[in-house]
């Protein structure tokens, strides 16, 4: 094992992220809310690293990919098809098509609106098919836990997924931050109202695996406005 000072070392010359980061709280936080035959739904499935983990966590589970960029999907489908449904398009609060600017060297960053990007990028427009969650899972009998990562349009991903939401309860991990969400006009309020209204709650993902508290409106629109985080958590409240 390393030592302390290698470790410190190897930290300096490699940091982690805050996206790998939260990859790493996600994939612990999965491994704490997933069972053997659990459902997952990956919403911006991009190259399938997340939903990898939920399939060694729960091989016995049906799963469920959302990616509507072609050249992404082709790929998702070739490798992960055979064992869970990968879908060709975007979830939302309707059934609609939309253009989607596709940043074809960073796909990470693409989006239905145009933002301030990290560095000058190559982009493409391509027409997309956007659907609800409660379209797609109408007949299914069990989703246990949720991550939705689109670029700002989160809001809209769990407006129409309100049915989804209110009959199977899951523990859903999705993005909410300061650089994309302003895009779409929604707000820490939008987020902490709506999830209050089904009786759920907030948390940070290390909040959560530490079994911490809560966030509070306060809490959240702090963490929110400072950019310190911009990856929640939000579990049906326990009595």
């Amino acid at each position: 094992m390393l030592n302390e000072s290698v470790k410190h070392i190897v930290k300096r010359v490699f940091p982690v992220t805050i996206n790998q980061r939260y990859d790493k709280q996600t994939k612990r936080i999965m491994k704490i809310v997933l069972e053997d035959n659990s459902t997952f739904i990956d919403v911006g499935s991009h190259k399938g690293e997340i939903l990898s983990e939920a399939l060694k966590i729960s091989p016995n589970g049906k799963h469920f990919a959302f990616e509507p960029i072609p050249s992404i999907y082709k790929k998702l489908h070739s490798k992960f098809g055979d064992i869970c449904e990968i879908k060709n398009f975007g979830l939302s609060d309707k059934k609609t098509k939309s253009d989607l600017l596709h940043l074809t060297k960073n796909s990470a960053y693409s989006g239905i609106i145009r933002r301030t990007y990290p560095k000058q990028e190559n982009v493409e427009t391509i027409e997309i098919q956007l659907d609800t969650l409660d379209n797609q899972l109408n007949k299914h009998d069990r989703v246990d836990l949720i991550k939705i990562d689109v670029e700002g349009r989160e809001f809209e991903v769990l407006k129409g997924s309100i049915n989804v939401i209110d009959k199977f309860h899951p523990v859903i991990v999705f993005e909410h931050g300061l650089v994309t969400s302003k895009h779409y006009e929604t707000s820490p309020t939008d987020i902490f109202e709506f999830f209050s209204s089904i009786d759920y709650q907030l948390f940070t993902l290390k909040g959560f695996i530490d079994d911490s508290h809560s966030l509070s409106i306060i809490e959240f629109h702090d963490l929110y406005h400072s950019n310190k985080e911009y990856c929640f958590l939000a579990k049906l409240r326990v009595l």
